[in-house]
Formats: structure tokens, sequence, C-alpha cells
């Protein structure tokens, strides 16, 4: 039998063909005959342990596959022609994966969880040659490695592999062997990923330290950012009066910026949050008094307070590698809801300034949630 190789596999920054030649097995030259009895289930073999894993262990095989059928369609005999005979794993497909998985790599339940997730798996086969007596087939799989994180799977890596090949119409136990080194190539090359990056890979580390800072930078252009000691003037609020009936109005507004790093087997994520308002947006019509300028200060407090309130949050989760930047731009997101809804109801309550004992009281309000953060 004569095999070659042909398989892809994609990671982060992965992606390449390789074609190899695996040697020459003799091809039976005599005649056919014919298949008198089904042929047998294919029984993946335990041949020896493949390797040792360092960091991981295989929990779980996942059957994804469109096409749950039997994985092997194969030529029966020299008269079959184009009819196939449909063989599966001894115990089906996915029970025999595990039972392989677990045979050829010790399970060592404190590393890292891995599931295989199997997208395909097949064997095709097809008469070849003027004497019916050599069948040329092909092995394909398409697997998917994945860390358990308990709460959800996340994906690490691809691999699709294939190794074409030839046998005698009559040599079915060279099946078994082809499809195996096929698995093994698979396992081999996401062992050699997973310990080339087992300290440069995201997805992989377990330790988050989170570093949250305020932006508060000056340029003294359009943009104001929040700091205590520098209250707005009426000189912010360089844009053109809206027809409306309101004195004034302000822009005012939440956002952050992340970035992250590996230092030390550690994922750094740095958080900067900005509390700003845009001079451009901000308008006053004509003169107004410190009363109005108060009631403009204090859109811009309370989009402070939502902020604060932002970073206790995030302080408090349980972030991890894989779920950091997922995690806080769903709390960012309802923090800017949360901004909105107060803005809303804080001119709403005051009739935008105009009830003295409303805004009163939202200054109150305002002030003690202020010092309760430091801010005043």
């Amino acid at each position: 039998m004569s095999i070659s190789q042909l398989y892809r596999s994609t990671g982060p920054g992965i992606a390449f063909w390789t074609l190899g030649f695996f040697g020459l097995l003799l091809v039976s030259s005599g005649q056919s005959v014919k298949a008198s009895q089904p042929i047998d289930p294919i029984v993946l073999k335990v041949a020896s342990q493949l390797f040792i894993p360092a960091d991981y262990y295989i929990k779980a095989v996942i059957d994804d596959r469109t096409d749950q059928s039997p994985v092997a369609f194969l030529v029966p005999n020299a008269d079959s022609g184009r009819q196939l005979e449909t063989v599966d794993l001894e115990g089906g497909a996915m029970n025999a994966l595990e039972r392989y998985f677990s045979g050829v790599l010790p399970r060592n339940p404190n590393l890292k969880p891995i599931v295989v997730r199997i997208k395909d798996l097949k064997i095709m086969e097809v008469l070849k040659g003027e004497g019916r007596v050599l069948v040329e087939g092909e092995v394909f799989l398409d697997f998917s490695f994945e860390l358990d994180r308990g709460d959800e799977l996340v994906h690490l890596l691809d691999f699709q592999g294939g190794i074409s090949y030839k046998r005698g119409v009559r040599q079915f136990y060279l099946i078994e062997p082809v499809l195996r080194r096929s698995i093994n190539n698979s396992l081999t090359y996401f062992n050699d990923w997973i310990e080339k990056e087992s300290k440069n890979e995201i997805k992989l580390l377990s330790d988050v330290q989170v570093r949250i800072r305020d932006y508060r930078e000056d340029f003294g252009d359009d943009t104001v950012f929040y700091n205590p000691i520098r209250p707005l003037t009426w000189d912010d609020f360089k844009g053109r009066p809206r027809f409306n009936n309101y004195a004034a109005s302000i822009f005012s507004s939440i956002s952050y910026e992340g970035n992250s790093w590996i230092e030390d087997g550690e994922v750094i994520v740095d958080l900067v949050f900005k509390t700003y308002m845009l001079k451009s947006s901000s308008w006053v019509r004509g003169t107004n008094n410190s009363y109005g300028l108060n009631h403009e200060q204090r859109h811009f407090d309370i989009a402070k307070i939502v902020m604060e309130r932002l970073k206790e949050r995030v302080q408090q989760l349980d972030l991890q590698p894989h779920n950091f930047d997922r995690k806080v731009s769903f709390h960012y997101l309802e923090a800017y809801r949360e901004m909105n809804r107060l803005q809303e109801q804080y001119d709403r309550e005051t009739a935008h300034g105009l009830n003295g004992p409303a805004q009163e009281r939202w200054n109150e309000k305002i002030d003690e949630e202020l010092r309760h953060f430091g801010l005043k």
C-alpha cells in the first residue's frame, strides 16, 4: 500500500499545508474474490502511548458532524463497481475516538481540559485498475480543539488532515493504520502548538490583572475630560445654539479604551476610562448665570458618577483571559444606558433647571455620591 498525506492546520496566526510520502507496501496482484460477508467494523488499535501532554488532557469528544452516517465508504470486492459498503468504527465513531484518545494520551484532570469537536471524519474509496485489484482511498478529518473553561468552550485550534492510500481489493486490514496515522497527526500537531504557545497565547492563561485609570489630559482642544479640580465654565460651550427654548445644552458622555499584554505568564488588562464633554456640541444662548452653569455641570457630574459605578463593577468581575473584553464591553454598554436614563430623569424632574427645589435636591444627591467616590 502506498500512502501520501496532505493536511492543513489553522489556529491563531497559523495556516499551512504539508505534503509527504510514507513509503510502499505490497499490493496484492492475485485474483480478486467477491466478498461473501459484510466488512467488519474498523477497530482503532492503541498500539502504544503517543506522548504525555504536559499542559492538558482530552476531557471529551463532541460529535459536530453534519453527516453522522458511518465514517467509511469502502469497496467491498472486485465486482462492486461503484457500489460501496458503509462501515463504521467499532462501537460508533465517537465512542471509538474517546477510547482511542484515552488510550494513547494519559488523562490528568489537574491539567487544562481539552474538548475535541469532530466536524468531519470520512474514509472514501474507489475501485481502480483494469484488473479490478486496486483500491484508492482517502481519509479526511476536520477536528477543532477547544479549552473547557467551565462556563464555555474556548476555541483554540482547527486541524484539517487527509491521507491518500492504495490497497489491494482484499486488504481491508490496511485501512485502520492509515486512519490511526491521520488521528495521530492531529494530536501531535495540537500538542506541538500548545507546548509552544502555553505562555504566549492569552486563551491558555488563567491569571488576569486589571489596571484601571482615568483619562484627564487637557490639551485645550474640543474635548474636556472630567477633572474634579477643573469645573466647567461658559467658555467651554462653543457650539451654535439650537432652535429651541432651552438656554443652554451640554454634550457629555463616557467611553473607555482597553489594551492587554502578557507579562510573566499573566494577562495584564489596562483599562482607561473617559468621562468627557465636547465644546463644539455644547452651547449657551447669549449670556447665562451661575445657576444655569450649575445645571449643566450636574449633567457632567452624572456622567462621571455612572463611570465610577462602572469602574466598581469591573473591579468586582471575575475576568478570565478569554472573556475579559466581552465582559467589560457588556458592562460598559449597560452603564451607557444607565447614564442616558439618569440624564433624562434629571432633566424631567428639574424641568431642565426651571424647578429650583428639585434642582437643589439633585444637587445634594449628586454631591453625596461624588463624595462617596472621593471626587468632592
